[in-house]
């Protein structure tokens, strides 16, 4: 007997079209893109980014039974394009509902090249058309073609039909054969940077895996069947992996020398499941509630699902079994974005236990219900993933090693003036006694790997002192389950050795600021890779560079002691501005206030040079940076990690910030968040020396200064909750002064949060927004501490629930490894190995414009979604010691 799905690939192979779904019959829709039942195309609703260029987020995009199965549909001139290679111009969009037609208006200046690409609706699916302004030039023939990506994780290990006779699987492993494709003669010159990366990869291309007329994709999976049919050149299917480890699956289509109209014509027909809808998705905390607290789940639904009025909540029984705890009604269902949403409130299921919830066909994984159910969501991050990212040291756990001892040959001033990839910049060529090349002695020690990459981003690691700082004073941070040798630069995951974690890890951090103030007298930018070949390493950071000083009296691979002429040293880029000086102040005198009675000396030094800094910094302040503040374009890009530094200094550097860079809640317009940000830069850094010292002036009265300014409704987010902890050393008004400025916060808080069926920040940027969350969680416990009759415990609880999977588009924990369903492939450095990091936090979902939200569980390059930074994972710490803190009292 045939069944349906056999049917199916019979048909496709003889026909070369997939025949199983219904008619699709594509409309303009209000916002401006094309769509059906079941399947939805974008068109340029996004651009390229203006610093990390291309990622996997742009172009013509497609969305098939609620997966984003394309993207980056446009003319290349490269069959496997990387991250940074060139991308055309777009000067313009338009969305037709007379005929049901996208188009964009394109071009390649730099190659006189103009054309325009139009995707329409046509029965079935769409048509792909370009029409050249005029012919192709002569020098592009065999290199512009029609490109568009398809996601590997969904198609890797499927069948694919060519001409509906040939078959094959989509390859787990690249493995194509790879040829030389040298620039063009008059191609436009790359930055330097660029130019050196394609020369030592030797200018590669993969050859095709297959070509032909009519391509089918995912033939045997009926949720990404789609077909492709090209009635100008050959499709080829091409494996980017070969390429990058992040890259798609590419098909293409070169443009023909000669034609103009209908240069590329493409017919893609999506087998659309008919009536088609999104099942219910059922977000809810991945550990569990605590008993005496609410208890929400929020159920993602498609606008055409109708399904039950009710939800249930099932106990899993001794035997196995489940039986019923509770069934309770769902709120009615209200729009955002995509999808519809419905509440479920079982909050009277109180007994401790293991628990699902059940709604219409869909249960959730198993849950409890304990007293202690947030008492273990912070400490993998704490003992895990800020451990692992250690630099300079080697990290063990067990049998494994995470990395050897890494860049023991740290660093060099940056000899290159002006922007560096990645938006670093270095902006003289000297600084203090040294200049562009000479090395910076005592470099080599203490602070972070960023993120998925290996720089040392200094808002990075201010931010994680300061958020470890805070939590090990506020919560008594004890927990102890590293062995920490400094002086042998080693690190034993699971080995307690008698120092809080959190201590070792304040002193790691605050070992690598000295450093530069020891050197410069002044805080950094950080240290940097000095190529792309570094920059984009993953595995071991101990294999980046040779470990040896660079001598350019040696030979390129001689080498004499501990030293060699591998060019591989990191570079220092010293470029200090306000926000960092006043950051790096608080984080030296927060981490003097930790390491009191652990390290005395180090705590002696740290506050003798953030004294030192506040006076300097008094007396001769650091310049802004040429061209003000970065706000990242039409948005502001903010510090990398939430948490202390991000919501006390305004999350924002004064460069472009790079790929490990979380950013920040969606907030106010940027024109108010350009002048919030300006007022009381140093607040932190007077918070923390008034406490450090104990109330000595000047910081004292600086914090009375400041006081009023901070706790307006605008900065109250920024910098205003800080002001919990300055309470002891301000005027005995203070209190009730701040207690007037906390009621008003509160009803616009309430009023900007039930805007989304979270109750949480959105996220509506370049970058998943779970940072905004944490730092949501923490703000609000401290305002709860000081103020309980206005600010509910439940605020602090709902973010953390939140990033633990009460969230959209999945209800999987943010946090790797933490919860029953959780993040296992995450964009750090073991991405290659489609692994994770314990503990690690990622952004969670973007909005992929215009509506389509979206948290990829199967792959974990695209760093919107996936990259942890260090940073993140310290507030995360804070926020998950504040979540065990309150449920510990046990009172709702």
């Amino acid at each position: 007997m045939l069944t349906p799905i056999r049917l199916c690939l019979l048909l496709a192979v003889t026909s070369g079209s997939g025949l199983c779904g219904a008619d699709v019959a594509m409309r303009v829709t209000d916002k401006n893109y094309l769509d059906a039942q079941g399947f939805s195309v974008f068109l340029y609703d996004s651009k390229y980014h203006p610093v990390f260029v291309d990622q996997k987020n742009t172009a013509m995009e497609m969305i098939l039974h609620g997966q984003r199965i394309a993207t980056n549909g446009d003319v290349r001139l490269m069959p496997t394009p990387e991250q940074w290679d060139l991308v055309a111009t777009l000067n313009g969009r338009q969305a037709e509902k007379a005929n049901n037609t996208l188009t964009a208006n394109l071009a390649f200046p730099t190659f006189d090249l103009s054309y325009t690409l139009e995707v329409a609706a046509e029965p079935g699916g769409v048509k792909v058309t370009i029409n050249l302004d005029k012919p192709l030039p002569e020098k592009l023939a065999g290199r512009a073609g029609f490109n568009l990506e398809f996601l590997p994780s969904l198609y890797m290990g499927k069948a694919y039909l060519v001409d509906g006779t040939t078959a094959g699987i989509f390859p787990r492993t690249p493995g194509d054969p790879m040829v030389k494709v040298l620039p063009l003669a008059d191609e436009p010159k790359k930055a330097y940077y660029l130019e050196d990366w394609d020369k030592v990869k030797g200018y590669t291309q993969p050859l095709p895996f297959a070509t032909g007329k009519t391509i089918t994709l995912g033939v045997d999976d009926a949720q990404t069947r789609v077909n492709v049919t090209s009635d100008t050149a050959d499709l080829m299917l091409f494996d980017g992996r070969s390429r990058a480890q992040n890259g798609w699956f590419v098909l293409r289509s070169l443009i023909p020398a000669g034609k103009t109209k209908g240069a590329i014509v493409w017919h893609i027909r999506p087998d659309v499941i008919p009536n088609w809808t999104r099942p219910p998705m059922i977000a809810h905390s991945q550990v569990g509630y605590a008993p005496d607290f609410s208890k929400v789940a929020v159920i993602e639904l498609d606008p055409n699902y109708n399904g039950p009025k009710t939800a249930k909540v099932l106990r899993l029984m001794a035997d196995g079994s489940y039986k019923q705890a509770f069934e309770g009604p769902i709120t009615p269902a209200t729009p955002w974005l995509r999808y519809v949403y419905s509440k479920f409130d079982f909050t009277p299921v109180k007994d401790p236990g293991l628990y699902v919830i059940e709604y219409a066909d869909q249960r959730t994984a198993t849950f409890p219900i304990a007293k202690d159910a947030y008492a273990n969501t912070w400490k993998p991050s704490l003992s895990h993933h800020i451990p692992v990212q250690m630099d300079h040291v080697s990290v063990r756990e067990g049998y494994r090693v995470w990395h050897g001892a890494s860049h023991l040959d740290d660093a060099i001033l940056a000899p290159v003036v002006g922007e560096q990839f990645d938006g670093w910049n270095q902006a003289t060529a000297t600084d203090g006694k040294y200049k562009g090349g000479d090395r910076i002695p005592g470099m080599n020690v203490g602070g972070w790997y960023d993120a998925g990459d290996f720089d040392l981003e200094e808002h990075a690691q201010l931010s994680v002192i300061q958020s470890l700082a805070l939590g090990y004073r506020e919560f008594d941070l004890k927990h102890d389950q590293l062995s920490v040798n400094e002086a042998a630069r080693e690190v034993d995951l699971h080995r307690p050795d008698g120092v809080p974690d959190a201590v070792q890890q304040v002193k790691h951090g605050a070992v690598y600021i000295l450093a530069q103030f020891r050197a410069f007298g002044h805080s950094i930018r950080g240290t940097h890779e000095p190529d792309l070949r570094q920059y984009t390493h993953l595995g071991d950071g101990a294999t980046k560079t040779d470990g040896r000083i660079y001598d350019p009296n040696l030979g390129l691979n001689e080498v004499k002691g501990d030293y060699s002429g591998k060019p591989d040293d990191r570079w220092i880029f010293s470029t200090s501005n306000p926000f960092l000086q006043w950051n790096a102040v608080a984080a030296l005198a927060a981490a003097a206030d930790t390491l009191k009675g652990w390290d005395d000396a180090m705590a002696k030094e740290c506050l003798e040079t953030a004294i030192k800094a506040w006076n300097d910094e008094k007396a001769n302040p650091s310049p802004s940076p040429k061209g003000g503040w970065n706000f990242g374009g039409d948005e502001l890009e903010p510090a990398s990690g939430a948490g202390v530094l991000a919501a006390s200094q305004g999350t924002v550097t004064g460069a472009p910030t790079g790929s490990a860079t979380t950013p920040a809640p969606a907030a106010p317009a940027v024109s108010s968040i350009r002048s919030e940000f300006a007022v009381g830069m140093d607040w932190v850094a007077a918070l923390e020396l008034t406490i450090a010292t104990k109330g000595a002036e000047p910081y004292k009265s600086r914090l009375q200064e400041l006081f009023p300014q901070v706790i307006t409704p605008k900065q109250m987010e920024f910098r205003g909750w800080m002001a919990v902890r300055a309470l002891p050393y301000l005027g005995a008004g203070a209190k009730e002064q701040m207690r007037e400025a906390v009621k008003t916060y509160m009803v616009a808080l309430d009023q900007k949060m039930g805007a989304t069926p979270f109750g949480v920040p959105p996220s509506l940027r370049t970058w998943g927004g779970s940072g905004a969350v944490v730092d949501m969680a923490i703000r609000m416990y401290f305002l709860h501490k000081a103020f309980p009759d206005l600010v509910s415990p439940e605020y602090t609880l709902r973010a953390v629930n939140y990033i633990l999977g009460t969230h959209p588009v999945n209800s999987t924990s943010y946090v790797a490894g933490v919860g029953t369903v959780a993040k296992t492939k995450t964009y750090s450095f073991n991405r290659g190995d489609n692994a994770y990091i314990p503990g690690a936090v990622v952004p969670g979902y973007i909005i992929i414009k215009p509506d389509f939200p979206e948290s990829l569980d199967d792959f974990g390059f695209l760093w919107f979604e996936h990259e942890a930074v260090v940073a993140g994972s310290a507030s995360w710490v804070v926020a998950g010691a504040a979540a065990e803190a309150i449920t510990k009292k046990a009172q709702p």
